[in-house]
């Protein structure tokens, strides 16, 4: 009987300390809850008004302009004798398609392409192939066949921001430039903060100049965007972690098809 005393008495001290566990070691479901934050969009109404076709100071040709609704998207629809342009015009990208209806090529001149912002301030435009490190760069003329199409966007080149990247094995911050909104569009914060720096764009003018070349006769078209209205919405999003366990935003990318 001693003997069996003996073997029972570790046991017990044993079960008497796990039952005393300190308490801390058991974390409540508040503390795993993720933290949330809130991220404010705004979408714009944008229209086509105008199209100016000129030869030097010379306006020549007739413009037509007309709305398209294309699975629930209104876009705008120029056309002259020469080609027709379809633009689908936002904040991020201009998109358009241009249709040749010549009998000969049509060159875009990037190098004489403008944007013109709300306060007739003249900036550089990029396309597609055109990235952050070769937006100050001479960019070649992009040829447009005998009833070719070409579909491409235009953005203005001094807009890009920085976007810091914590993914890779490396663990280190790594960052790259994307192209940035020419209007007020998304802000870590309210609605409300949002609208206040949307609003006062409302009912103002936006031109893209494209300069299109015919065999030696340069012309430019100015096609002038009007915003009409903005709507700003909010939402809330969760904060995850990233390799390196520096918590960062969740983010959802939207891509725009013709």
């Amino acid at each position: 009987m001693r003997k069996n005393l003996c073997y029972l008495l570790p046991l017990f001290t044993v079960l008497a300390l796990i039952s005393c566990e300190p308490s801390y070691r058991t974390k409540s479901p508040s503390d795993s809850s993720p933290k949330t934050y809130t991220i404010a969009n705004a979408a714009y109404d944008i229209s086509l008004i105008s199209v100016e076709k000129s030869t030097g100071a010379k306006k020549m040709g007739e413009q037509s302009i007309e709305t398209v609704i294309e699975g629930g998207i209104s876009k705008f629809s120029f056309q002259d004798e020469t080609v027709r342009i379809k633009w689908l015009p936002s904040p991020y990208d201009i998109v358009f398609v241009l249709y040749n209806k010549t009998d000969g090529p049509v060159r875009i001149v990037w190098n004489e392409a403008r944007f013109i912002d709300e306060k007739g301030a003249s900036h550089r435009l990029i396309h597609s192939g055109t990235g952050y490190e070769d937006r100050n760069n001479s960019h070649p003329p992009t040829v447009v066949a005998a009833r070719g199409t070409l579909e491409d966007f235009v953005h203005p080149a001094d807009y890009f921001q920085r976007e810091d990247d914590y993914g890779g094995s490396s663990y280190k911050q790594q960052g790259y430039w994307k192209r940035a909104p020419f209007l007020p569009a998304q802000i870590k914060g309210t609605a409300e903060e949002l609208r206040t720096k949307a609003e006062p764009f409302v009912d103002k003018t936006f031109q893209v100049i494209l300069a299109l070349q015919i065999d030696d006769l340069q012309n430019e078209y100015v096609c002038t965007f009007k915003i009409n209205k903005v709507a700003v919405t909010e939402e809330k999003r969760e904060q995850e972690k990233g390799s390196d366990n520096k918590e960062k935003g969740k983010r959802s990318g939207k891509g725009m098809r013709f």
